[in-house]
């Protein structure tokens, strides 16, 4: 009776496991449609506070970082591993979230925005995928779509003056919020 049991239990827990893998899956092909529904937003039409959809060329500033499974460099990734005990291969122990960005630029034809925040949720294909681990990059050049909130600061001239007046005296960054995360997704 107790081995009957013991099985019972072992394939419910595997088959919710199974459930809640497909699941955040299917949220994160859902949350690229979303994406790509999105209305996109020149950046020189950015408004302050706003949640925006722009589209741009991304531009590193500074130094590449290394994924952590292929090793390739690129601004961002994002690496799910999934965490198995010794003895039981069919669900994982643990799902472990890995997440490195360096700040760097999305240019448009109207301008360019600053991303700059320690989290961003990656939508775009995994560029390898196996049953334990999951990496998704972002490369420097590759066009990006990216929905955030905007954050448009005074430019400072060089003189140390404010110039509110002068074409480009805005600064614009994209953030994400405790009620938006920064999401992006490259166009495949």
């Amino acid at each position: 009776m107790d081995t009957v049991l013991v099985a019972i239990a072992v394939t419910s827990v595997t088959g919710l496991a199974t459930f809640l893998v497909q699941f955040w899956r299917r949220d994160a092909r859902r949350t690229r449609r979303v994406l790509r529904k999105a209305r996109v937003v020149p950046i020189a039409k950015l408004v302050d506070g706003q949640l925006a959809c722009i589209v741009g060329r991304v531009e590193r500033d500074g130094d590449l970082i290394d994924s952590l499974i292929i090793g390739r460099k690129c601004v961002a990734f994002d690496t799910t591993t999934n965490v198995f005990d010794g003895v039981n291969f069919t669900s994982p122990l643990r799902i472990e979230v890995t997440r490195r960005v360096v700040p760097f630029y999305v240019v448009d034809g109207t301008g360019r925005v600053r991303v700059d925040t320690p989290q961003i949720a990656l939508c775009n294909r995994p560029i390898a995928r196996t049953d334990r681990y999951e990496e998704r990059i972002v490369e420097d050049g590759a066009t990006i779509r990216i929905v955030g909130s905007v954050h448009l600061t005074p430019a400072v001239s060089s003189d140390g003056e404010h110039s509110f007046r002068e074409q480009g005296a805005v600064t614009a960054t994209i953030t994400g919020t405790a009620k938006f995360p920064l999401l992006a997704d490259t166009e495949d």
